[in-house]
């Protein structure tokens, strides 16, 4: 799909992918546009997200996008895309909150290039859309409730490009060392462990809940201790 289009020295044409190269690529990075150009018998051509390339392929066809240089068309490209990359962005801002990192991913398998990207997430954080330090507040209170562990909270933040250690108070003003132990006793109190040691599999259960192992075990050994393990 696309036309080409002779601007004087300069020719450029825009290439859509099929749909179903489209629906191929579900499970990899997503298909993108293909641009490309031919300017004093250099060729060169520029990947951009499937979005940008439709709108680049509408302006050509209307005759109202007529680069006479490869500076010109770039700089159309680029612009075309930190367009596109904020409205991106503020689409999956309005369904949930993201962190710095799932953004400019999301961003980054859309196709946008990387210093777009990243300039349309400096303006984001600017705009206070984007705090990571309020994700990861959010993050952490959720996962309490669904009965992590700090180990496990820590490594998901990590995953999510969020370092603990820069967030104010971490991790006191957000877990209570004291009501870890608790928290592990509760969480344990509520399932049952029969068969073969019963003991071992509180203490695995709480460990790949992201519970420490001197918490995993002090909650096994209180759990045995009031009789609710099978001896």
């Amino acid at each position: 799909m696309g036309a080409g289009q002779d601007t004087g020295a300069l020719t450029w044409n825009v290439a859509l992918p099929a749909r179903r190269g489209r629906q191929e690529a579900i499970s990899c990075l997503k298909p993108t546009a293909c641009v490309s150009l031919v300017q004093d018998d250099a060729e060169e051509t520029f990947r951009v997200p499937i979005s940008v390339g439709k709108e680049l392929d509408r302006l050509k066809r209307q005759g109202s996008l007529a680069p006479r240089s490869r500076n010109e068309l770039v700089f159309k490209l680029r612009e075309l895309q930190e367009r596109q990359a904020c409205l991106r962005a503020t689409f999956l801002l309005d369904r949930r909150d993201y962190s710095s990192k799932e953004l400019t991913d999301k961003l980054r398998a859309d196709g946008y290039w990387s210093d777009v990207t990243t300039a349309c997430l400096v303006r984001l954080r600017d705009l206070g859309l984007v705090n990571d330090a309020r994700y990861a507040d959010v993050f952490v209170r959720s996962k309490l409730y669904a009965g992590w562990g700090m180990a496990k909270i820590e490594r998901a933040l990590t995953q999510r490009g969020v370092d603990v250690g820069e967030l104010d108070g971490w991790p006191d003003a957000f877990i209570d060392p004291e009501d870890e132990g608790a928290r592990a006793f509760e969480l344990v109190a509520r399932r049952r462990f029969g068969g073969r040691d019963p003991y071992a599999k509180a203490v695995r259960f709480l460990c790949a809940r992201g519970f420490s192992a001197a918490v995993a075990h002090a909650a096994a050994a209180r759990l045995r201790d009031e009789g609710l393990l099978p001896s």
